[in-house]
């Protein structure tokens, strides 16, 4: 076959020798053939996401990952391409890399990127109607005869080095537009999960999509009221968020239920009953499933290919491992019951501004009224305002092509574990620094202080005198009138390690024990909660503090729409793999003093 490079040349114009820079056509709408079909990326102004690409996209050599030679600047659509300013860097590979380029001996170029919408059949092959680039690489082998290989999944053994590119058939993408269209109009009916006939029928009738969305709702309308009441969703037994067993043959059921599979895997919960049959499937191809589900051909694709084009090609994949790994993180984040939080009240925020909780005072003694029937109008009620405001904390880390590729999902798995520990940790560390702390409160005055009655006088043993003394002081505490008792009564006490001893003293039963014995004076009446992480404050310094159910005492709250912490994940760029993030959106704050005491043993 006839060598045809010199006639592929990519339209490249040098512009500063000096700088390292030149410009270059990246992609575009001509048609590929990528084993027995043919692939056309969208050029339309709207199917073409440079969000990434604002900030310049990675410039590599031959899509490797790990050794970036440069950066694509100023990437824009002009005429039915993606074009873009070439900028290569000082590494020693992209010197020789910028070398060969000024030597005519490299001049193609290929687009790495993801797809936002799924593939639209077309004659022949299928028409990628949405997508963002996310790397662009200097190739030698091209399959785009205009601009050079504009797709970053070229499939093994491929017959292209020095050989004529093939290109589709004449004729094969006539009447591109309305075979684009009814491609759009089939995957609508498909959705409606509606016969192929009734798609047939709607693109024999040559009509617009938004006719075929209106003919599609009519059919689902009149077929719904024929067949009665359906049955609720809620009934179905879950594999992913809003999916059930009905849809489990499609790529939002089917990865939610491979993700509770792999969960399982990595030490999750036991997958349910439909998801169960998928136990023995490697991430490879639970990969290669989500991508013939829509549409895209993995028949030529090796395993480490399949990884790729899952990670890079939809969001299902990255989808699945954000939710096996929420579902493990979760499970350990849960698990922990321990630490000063049972003494807590959880609560939630709407956003990140600081979080106000106002406490009214209590409303005037009521009179009786006179013989006229006059009622007395009472004076304003004093209040008092706490604030605290939520922050984020969080971690990343990688898990490899590789190991998804090998199906090593050991260092995944205790990954997640470990962080959902962790922000259960961090929580209860932050509620003991604050507790701690003895923060100011709004009224200008300590948390524990003799001003608010919370404070005890000198330090003495820990037994059942001291806590005779704390139970008193809460009994004691006034509203906000500085005069009406509001009989707080004491549920926890907490002590840090070094006083358990003491404390079991004071509360286990002692078999035999006579009443009025004071190794069990206190028996049955609080709960002990012990917390190692007060001990770095202070090996003497104990509490009591009210239900925080019934009595303010300490707040912690979580954004309101992803309580504790949350996965999520993208393609690595420091790692050949997906990058995973745990975030936690956390805060805390003292809501009132009544409910808490701090007493000091010796």
């Amino acid at each position: 076959m006839t060598n045809k490079r010199s006639a592929l040349r990519l339209e490249l114009r040098l512009l500063d020798a000096q700088a390292r820079t030149a410009e270059a056509s990246l992609s575009s709408d001509a048609p590929i053939q990528v084993g027995d079909g043919v692939e056309v990326l969208s050029h339309e102004p709207t199917a073409v996401d440079l969000t990434r690409a604002a900030a310049g996209l990675p410039l590599l050599f031959a899509h490797d990952q790990s050794a970036p030679i440069g950066l694509v600047e100023g990437a824009r659509l002009e005429g039915g391409r993606l074009k873009g300013t070439l900028r290569f860097g000082s590494s020693a590979k992209a010197l020789e890399v910028w070398q060969d380029v000024t030597d005519g001996l490299l001049l193609y170029m290929s687009v790495g990127y993801r797809l936002l919408a799924p593939p639209v059949p077309i004659e022949g092959g299928y028409l990628i109607p949405k997508w963002m680039p996310f790397e662009a690489s200097v190739v030698s082998v091209p399959l785009d005869a205009s601009v050079g290989i504009n797709r970053s999944y070229q499939s093994e053994g491929s017959p292209m080095n020095n050989q004529e590119v093939q290109q589709p058939a004449p004729g094969a993408l006539e009447n591109a537009d309305r075979a684009r269209i009814d491609g759009q109009i089939r995957n609508i009916v498909r959705l409606g999960k509606l016969e192929d006939g009734f798609g047939d029928e709607l693109v024999r009738r040559s009509l617009t999509l938004d006719g075929a969305r209106a003919a599609v709702f009519n059919e689902l309308a009149r077929r719904s009221a024929n067949s009665g009441p359906s049955r609720s969703a809620a009934a179905l037994p879950e594999y992913g968020v809003g999916a059930g067993v009905d849809d489990i043959h499609s790529p939002e059921g089917r990865s939610g239920a491979f993700a509770e599979v792999l969960a399982a895997r990595c030490g999750g919960p036991a997958p349910g009953d439909a998801a169960r049959q998928f136990m023995n499937m490697r991430c490879v191809d639970m990969a290669r499933e989500l991508l013939e589900l829509r549409g895209i051909r993995t028949t030529y694709m090796g395993p480490s290919q399949i990884i790729t084009r899952a990670m890079h090609g939809t969001s299902d994949f990255p989808q699945l491992l954000t939710s096996a790994g929420n579902r493990v993180l979760r499970r350990a984040y849960d698990s922990y019951k321990g630490g000063l939080r049972r003494a807590c009240k959880q609560s939630t925020a709407r956003d990140f501004r600081a979080k106000q909780s106002l406490a009214l005072g209590e409303a005037p003694k009521l009179e009786k009224v006179n013989e006229h029937g006059e009622f007395k109008r009472t004076s304003k009620m004093g209040e008092m305002a706490e604030s605290y405001k939520l922050s984020t904390f969080g971690k990343i880390f990688g898990i490899t092509r590789q190991a998804l590729v090998n199906d090593d999902l050991d260092a995944f798995g205790q990954m997640n574990q470990k962080f959902g520990v962790a922000a259960a940790e961090f929580e209860s560390q932050s509620l003991v620094d604050l507790l701690a702390s003895n923060p100011t409160m709004s009224d200008g005055v300590a948390l524990f202080h003799a001003t608010h009655g919370n404070l005890a006088g000198a330090a003495a043993e820990l037994d059942n005198t001291t806590l005779a003394a704390a139970r008193l002081a809460l009994r004691m505490q006034k509203g906000l009138d500085g005069a009406t008792p509001i009989d707080v009564s004491g549920r926890y006490i907490i002590v840090p390690a070094a006083l358990e001893l003491k404390l079991d003293r004071c509360l286990v039963p002692v078999p035999g024990a006579s009443a009025g014995d004071k190794v069990n004076l206190f028996n049955g009446f609080y709960d002990k909660i012990v917390d190692p992480r007060l001990d770095a404050y202070s090996t003497t310094a104990w509490y009591m503090s009210a239900d925080p159910d019934l009595f303010d005492t300490i707040e912690y709250s979580y954004l309101e729409e992803q309580p504790g912490p949350q996965i999520a994940t993208r393609e690595g760029f420091d790692v050949d793999g997906m990058e995973i993030k745990v975030s936690l959106d956390f805060g805390c704050g003292a809501l009132d003093f009544r409910g808490l005491y701090k007493g000091a043993s010796t």
